[in-house]
């Protein structure tokens, strides 16, 4: 799992400007999603990669990019996300999976 930052909308229980990015291979599909988090409880999927270590390149990447400050806007982050390489579709986690990632990313501060 990497720490990165950014600008969270919700009530956040990670700190300020802080994000937690990592993977997750999904249970079905077999492919590793790389997930973000603003809050600690906000686990959101955005790529779906084949090999994991393509997965882990590109969760290193997004925190990188955010400890950095590199994107201050909603229309940058967006854009950011949108050019992140995929393998394919990202399916939806099992709630048992996205309860799992939480609990890290909640953890990681501590």
């Amino acid at each position: 799992m990497f720490k990165g930052f950014s600008h969270p909308k919700k009530k956040a229980v990670l700190e300020d400007n802080e994000l937690t990015t990592g993977i997750v291979q999904h249970p079905v599909t077999l492919r590793w999603q790389t997930w973000i988090s603003f809050t600690g409880h906000d686990i959101g999927c955005i790529t779906a990669h084949n090999q994991r270590e393509d997965a882990n390149k590109i969760a290193k990447q997004i925190a990188d990019a955010w400890s950095k400050g590199k994107y201050q806007t909603q229309e940058e982050v967006t854009a950011f996300i949108k050019s992140l390489p995929t393998d394919g579709v990202i399916d939806p986690l099992p709630q048992s999976i996205v309860m799992q990632l939480s609990q890290q990313a909640l953890s990681a501060r501590k």
